[in-house]
């Protein structure tokens, strides 16, 4: 596996990894590219994603476009925000000036009908036909809802128990969802957690950690470094990559079925970086960002691991030392390494994209 750095575009506000599509600013104009065809615009579009046939365009102005193809389907004037990649609805909101709280609502992009009777104060996921939504804030708890907003369920953060080692006095609250399996919610919380809910009652089924401060709680199962979570597809298993090692745990038991450490898996591979950023899961791989030992000149470096191979398959250098020494320009640790396709893309702290193609 090698890859040739193609190209790099630079004052990018937004870009799509299924696809490549990707939005820029250039002498004061703004352009969305679709198909390698620019389309100039009154302002970049923050936000660029392809589910089933159609590509969502966001700005951060709250607009949202519709596009099949190249063909501009719908276009929604402001108040929308994309929702989880699960679903192809469009979500909506709109803030309470009196208050200062924002209610949250979905719908079709085609026709903009709310699927909720009312909006509500809480942040939505949406999968199939089942409504989650969430207040990290206010009421801090998790809840499934109907459209006509009746609450099936709740279930309080506060009963996932204190932090008393790094976060006394504070309530947990969700920082991924990673989806619906078996019958159970999975999500990831701030005290790294992963918790299971039954989807039918809200009771908690599993509850895993890797937070000294649950060792002695029994309802607790300890396990490693949690990490980056993903549900990976193939078998619906949750993939946790830490900076050291890798672990999947089946979700119908919750048993870790494997594990591993980089630097004992592959030493003079993965091994060889004193820290991993990010790392991405994509397919039999997971890309991530890098620092090697003995190098202290910034977040410069992306690599790709082969999960089934264990091993490093793929390094390269995104920004030169030089680069890095006269312009200061790095790596940023939320902004991941893409794969699609041929191509690797990621974009730098200076918001220019760089884009790999992969050699014959």
């Amino acid at each position: 596996m090698d890859y040739i750095k193609q190209t790099r575009i630079e004052n990018v506000a937004g870009f799509c990894p299924q696809n490549g599509d990707y939005s820029y600013e250039r002498n004061g104009r703004s352009y969305l590219v679709l198909d390698g065809v620019a389309l100039e615009k009154g302002e970049a579009p923050s936000d660029l994603s392809f589910r089933g046939t159609h590509r969502y365009v966001w700005y951060s102005s709250g607009r949202f476009e519709l596009y099949r193809e190249r063909v501009l389907v719908k276009e929604i004037g402001g108040n929308t925000n994309l929702l989880n990649e699960q679903t192809q609805y469009i979500g909506t909101h709109l803030l309470d000036l009196a208050t200062f709280q924002t209610y949250y609502n979905y719908a079709s992009p085609i026709d903009e009908r709310p699927i909720l009777s009312e909006s509500v104060p809480y942040i939505l996921y949406i999968e199939d036909d089942v409504i989650i939504a969430y207040d990290n804030l206010r009421t801090k708890e998790i809840r499934r809802i109907d459209n006509s907003t009746e609450v099936l369920w709740s279930f309080p953060f506060v009963d996932l128990g204190e932090d008393n080692v790094y976060m006394p006095g504070e309530v947990d609250h969700i920082v991924k969802i990673l989806g619906i399996v078996g019958g159970l919610l999975w999500f990831k919380t701030d005290f790294a957690r992963l918790i299971a809910l039954d989807i039918t009652t809200g009771k908690p089924v599993y509850q895993l950690s890797c937070n000294p401060a649950d060792e002695e709680k029994p309802q607790y199962k300890m396990v490693e470094g949690i990490g980056h979570c993903y549900l990976r597809e193939e078998d619906k298993a949750i993939i946790g990559i830490s900076s050291s090692g890798f672990q999947a745990i089946d979700t119908s038991t919750a048993e870790v079925i494997d594990r591993f450490i980089f630097r004992e898996a592959d030493p003079d591979g993965i091994g060889t970086y004193r820290s991993v950023f990010h790392p991405l899961l994509q397919g039999d791989y997971f890309t991530f960002l890098g620092e090697k030992e003995g190098e202290y000149s910034g977040l410069r470096r992306v690599g790709i691991f082969d999960l089934k191979a264990r091993r490093l398959v793929w390094e390269g250098e995104v920004i030169s030392e030089e680069e890095y020494r006269a312009t200061g320009n790095h790596l940023v640790a939320p902004q991941p390494l893409y794969m699609s396709g041929d191509k690797l893309y990621i974009r730098d702290f200076q918001d220019t994209l760089h884009i790999f193609q992969r050699g014959s």
